[in-house]
């Protein structure tokens, strides 16, 4: 799911890759939505189907921000993580 990408983007030192077919996929919705700025490689078309090698995520937008404010990371009860602020 793009925002818990989000959020772990948030704890990573930018610029950061991305890769795997479904990260690089929620890095390109995360992407234009508008939540981060992102070079995302062209998919590249092998003998099993398409791939999009990597995504480099170089950082995350006011609006991004605002949605991990919007919806803080939450724990299994339903309650908010240890370490998070309102």
């Amino acid at each position: 799911m793009p925002i818990s990408l989000l959020r772990q983007l948030a704890l990573k030192e930018l610029p950061f890759t991305v890769t795997g077919g479904e990260d690089v996929d929620a890095v390109h919705i995360l992407a234009i939505a508008g939540h981060v700025h992102a070079v995302i490689a062209s998919a590249v078309r092998s003998p099993l189907g398409w791939r999009n090698p990597s995504a480099v995520v170089h950082s995350i937008t006011a609006s991004g921000r605002r949605m991990l404010r919007l919806f803080p990371q939450r724990d299994h009860d339903g309650g908010r993580a240890a370490g998070t602020d309102a």
